[in-house]
């Protein structure tokens, strides 16, 4: 839909103040919620009665398997708005408060049902479709899954450049240096929480891993997910093509709860992950351990 003028100055207004030190990024966010509202009226929303809004917010959100956090992002967006104009907000932010605890109840709803849906797996499986992968020489496919499984990392990690001159190594990208024949350097710098961790390199030693890329190199490969062209892919589409070569189809953070909830009592092997992922380790066991 397309705001009409009053609205748009409406929310240009708000964003220039609320986005002000904000990733770009939550300017879409913000236009989305924005207008899940504005498309019931004709001129701007902040001054509109709260019932109005939020029988709107209930209305959209109805059909959603878990509505409240889609609620809460809603009702917070509205709360925002009218402050921002100084307009009342008291029933919103009763529902806020009666939202939050549909929050964490359905934040335990979802847990049971991951604890059944990811119970079923074991980090054998993961590793057995690893090696179907190898011997049908999907070399791309077993990397990507080695290092989900070994190292615990994030979509953004596999996104990697594979080199063999040291010379191209940079500050700022994921490489893949072929360095030798019996080493691999897994060189992360572009990864969630590199400003607390910094750099991690890893020297892979592993005989089918160091042959997997070195299949790659022979082929010319530059980076391990590339585009048709053989460009590097987008941020935007790693998790679709991340997904073609899993067990199932299963997302990093759901390989990586699998691995977690096994190693639930290991605590030297928690501490592993939570080097090489990057994450302190409470939140891994608070976060990950799907039987907990």
């Amino acid at each position: 839909m397309t705001l009409t003028d009053t609205q748009q100055k409406e929310f240009n207004d708000f964003v220039a103040v609320h986005l002000k030190d904000k990733a770009k990024s939550n300017l879409a966010v913000y236009k989305s919620r924005y207008k899940v509202f504005a498309k019931h009226f004709k001129h701007p929303i902040s001054n509109i009665r709260d019932d109005i809004l939020l029988q709107i917010l209930l209305e959209a959100t109805e059909h959603n398997e878990f509505p409240a956090n889609t609620r809460g992002g809603l009702v917070s967006f509205l709360i925002l708005l009218k402050k921002h104009y100084g307009h009342s907000h008291k029933d919103l932010l009763l529902f806020q408060i009666e939202n939050t605890i549909q929050i964490q109840i359905q934040t335990q709803e979802r847990k049971k049902s991951q604890q059944q849906e990811l119970g079923n797996y074991r980090i054998a499986d993961l590793k057995d479709l690893m090696m179907r992968i190898y011997s049908k020489k999907n070399y791309t496919g077993y990397i990507v899954n080695y290092l989900l499984i070994n190292y615990g990392v994030r979509n953004l990690d596999l996104n990697v450049k594979i080199i063999t001159d040291k010379n191209e190594l940079n500050d700022e990208e994921n490489f893949l240096f072929y360095k030798n024949k019996s080493t691999i350097q897994y060189i992360r710098n572009d990864y969630k929480t590199h400003k607390t961790y910094g750099q991690k390199i890893y020297d892979i030693k592993d005989t089918r891993f160091i042959t997997a890329v070195r299949k790659l190199v022979e082929k010319n490969v530059t980076y391990l997910l590339h585009t048709a062209d053989g460009r590097k892919l987008d941020e935007t589409s790693l998790s679709r093509r991340i997904g073609t070569y899993t067990l199932d189809g299963l997302g990093e953070a759901d390989i990586f709860k699998i691995i977690v909830s096994e190693y639930d009592k290991d605590y030297d092997t928690l501490e592993k992950y939570s080097k090489s992922r990057g994450t302190d380790i409470k939140t891994i066991i608070g976060s990950y351990a799907i039987n907990k």
